[in-house]
């Protein structure tokens, strides 16, 4: 690799990073101010989940073993150091969207516990399928240059199946029916999906292989933002303005456009957008039909969305070259992944619950687990 590659790899790396910043304020301003401080935590400890488990097992899986024993000692050369930095955080992206479906409700330790097993096992399953040549052994061509569905669509699946296993907030449902429980800022949910936005250059310029000469990683950077401009318009229309609806759907015409963002027009990236920012009645089936209290809208911004774009990557009138993707191939590829985060998140999540518990206690629900779990609050009372 030559320095500038290194250094592509090490800024996309840092963005993605920040991106943390931005599903965490994004996730809080969407629910009780009184659980703010408590998901800060678990935003912290899937960081040390993910980076521990992904440095010790989840880069072998994805990529061969033979990477474990160099990373672990540091004797390492510059191109793996730079492979492992980037894809751990992209790691972390996929694994701390699972938050925004088990907020204010979830346990520290049985969270940690889920993150570190989805991080340094299921996930990497499915980057060596993605990004290891799994999928290419296998004799399917499917495409997902930044992650659709390896990160978004893997990681909103997981979240649904832990937020199932975790069972409804105990306001959620009167008789059945869903309540509206209204976030607390949002102003900072609104913040968050800019940080994100802005984090999310890096998560897809970044997932160039090399610099070259440049060309590829404009054509990225245009397609990212028509891609937003799209997901702002879906999100406007299908809610009648709605903040929040808008928001999300800014992130989600992000989360559709990684699968084919080297490939599509910069129109075909914006109709991708546009699609996946017409989110709300996703979260309708969800929280009515399937019962799921997906507290952050995960199933529709992440899960729904990064299928929308595995999808679209295979359809030739959004590409600029459909010549090296196959529609079958991403629908086959897509269904896999769905299978393991599906069968896997259920396992993880029901077999965590079934020994430690997964849950806090009624009364620190009802409190709000700032108080009831940590004897602190995110907020200055005024006397």
């Amino acid at each position: 690799m030559s320095g500038l590659d290194v250094f592509l790899f090490l800024w996309a790396s840092s963005l993605i990073f920040f991106m943390k910043a931005g599903f965490l304020t994004l996730e809080i301003g969407q629910f009780s101010y009184k659980n703010a401080a408590y998901h800060c935590v678990l935003k912290l400890v899937d960081l040390v989940a993910v980076f521990v488990g992904y440095l010790c097992l989840g880069y072998g899986i994805s990529y061969g073993f033979e990477n474990i024993i160099p990373l672990i000692t540091g004797t390492f050369n510059v191109e793996l150091g730079a492979w492992w930095m980037k894809m751990a955080v992209f790691a972390a992206a996929a694994i701390t969207i699972i938050t925004g479906g088990v907020a204010e409700r979830i346990k520290i330790v049985p969270y940690f516990l889920g993150a570190l097993f989805v991080g340094g096992i299921l996930y990497p399953i499915v980057e060596h399928l993605v990004w290891g040549g799994g999928f290419a052994q296998l004799g399917i061509n499917f495409v997902d240059y930044a992650g659709s569905g390896a990160v978004h669509l893997f990681g909103g699946v997981v979240g649904l199946a832990a937020a199932w296993a975790l069972g409804p907030r105990l306001r959620k449902y009167i008789n059945g029916v869903p309540q509206a429980l209204p976030g607390h800022n949002i102003p900072i949910a609104v913040l968050g999906a800019f940080i994100l936005a802005f984090g999310w250059y890096g998560f897809n310029i970044g997932s160039a292989s090399a610099v070259g000469d440049g060309l590829e990683m404009v054509q990225v950077a245009i397609a990212t933002t028509m891609a937003l401009t799209g997901g702002i318009l879906g999100g406007a229309l299908s809610s009648r303005n709605d903040p929040l609806y808008t928001a999300n759907g800014m992130c989600a015409g992000l989360v559709a456009v990684c699968s084919g963002v080297a490939l599509f027009s910069p129109i075909g990236a914006m109709i991708v957008g546009l699609l996946a920012g017409l989110q709300p009645f996703t979260y309708k089936i969800i929280e009515e039909k399937l019962k799921i209290d997906d507290v952050c809208a995960i199933g529709p911004v992440h899960a729904m969305s990064g299928l929308i774009g595995v999808i679209c990557a295979g359809i030739p009138f959004l590409l600029r070259d459909a010549s090296s993707v196959s529609f079958i191939g991403q629908l086959i590829g897509a269904l896999v992944i769905i299978g393991i985060a599906l069968i896997g998140g259920v396992i993880i999540y029901k077999g965590l619950d079934a020994t430690i518990g997964l849950r806090v206690s009624e009364d620190s629900e009802k409190k709000g687990c700032d108080e009831g779990e940590l004897q602190v609050s995110a907020y200055s009372k005024i006397d």
